[in-house]
């Protein structure tokens, strides 16, 4: 009880002007708020775009009573996406590699996909790897995708699907590698987004 007072006290506070003192600094509008606590601006961007990727991928697959519509979808994603969210710039690259909504681009998702996994973002490494695998580079090799899958794995909390996946593809491509991938592979060991994100 005395949690959900305090609570609305606070809120009743920052309804009335942001009136509050800390320390000796009397803090009357938001500007100063923010500057003298810059990670309470930072939430509130953030929570405006991981609610565009939610509405932006609920439409992309049409789940949560959401209808599909690729055109309202991609105005959320690009929104969210030009903020740098890793899910929704790889979820922008699934949009132009499948062509949702959109001319098929294998080019522009592959950029997708690098921006994402640049953060360290595990689906988008594995997206990556994927690519790679599929061969669409030609450049690419089993070294270069198992350093892609490597990186998921290591970017993903164990257990998490993401996790599980990397792990999957990890021991899929080990079987096809010759030894001396194998051996170049576990030389590069700790260079894997490096290596992942070259070319």
């Amino acid at each position: 009880m005395k949690r959900i007072s305090i609570l609305f006290l606070l809120s009743l506070l920052f309804a009335a002007g942001l009136q509050a003192v800390a320390g000796d600094v009397r803090v009357s509008n938001r500007k100063q708020l923010f500057e003298i606590y810059p990670q309470t601006a930072s939430a509130l961007p953030l929570r405006r775009i991981r609610g565009a990727f939610a509405r932006g991928r609920n439409r992309v697959f049409g789940v949560n009573g959401s209808p599909q519509n690729f055109a309202s979808a991609l105005v959320y994603l690009r929104y969210a996406a030009a903020r740098h969210y890793a899910p929704a710039q790889t979820l922008m690259g699934l949009m132009y590699a499948k062509g949702y909504g959109l001319p098929e681009n294998h080019a522009t998702a592959r950029q997708w996909y690098q921006l994402a996994a640049r953060q360290g973002y595990a689906r988008a490494l594995i997206k990556l790897g994927d690519w790679y695998a599929e061969e669409h580079v030609v450049s690419a090799d089993a070294v270069q995708v198992y350093a892609c899958y490597a990186s998921a794995k290591s970017h993903s909390q164990i257990g998490t699907p993401a996790y599980r996946d990397a792990i999957r593809r990890i021991e899929t491509l080990t079987v096809r590698m010759t030894a001396a991938q194998k051996a170049i592979t576990h030389r590069l060991q700790g260079q894997y987004p490096s290596q992942c994100l070259k070319g």
